[in-house]
C-alpha cells in the first residue's frame, strides 16, 4: 500500500475516472486484489489500485 494507511486523505488522480479530483479517506486495503477502499463523504466508497490515488497533504 505504499506510504498511504488507514485514514490517510487522497484525491483521485485518475484523468478518466468520474471521481476525479475528488478527496475522499483510505478506510480498508483488499490485499488479495490489491486495491485500495476509499470514502467520500460518509457514505459513498469505491476502490482504486494505488496508480488511481495521490496522497492528500
Amino acid at each position: 500500500m505504499g506510504n498511504l494507511k488507514i485514514g490517510s486523505m487522497v484525491k483521485i488522480a485518475d484523468p478518466t475516472d468520474a471521481m476525479k479530483d475528488q478527496i475522499g479517506a483510505v478506510v480498508y486495503f483488499d490485499e488479495k486484489r490489491n486495491k485500495i477502499l476509499v470514502r467520500f463523504g460518509g457514505v459513498q466508497q469505491m476502490y482504486y489500485t494505488k496508480n488511481q490515488l495521490q496522497e492528500y497533504l
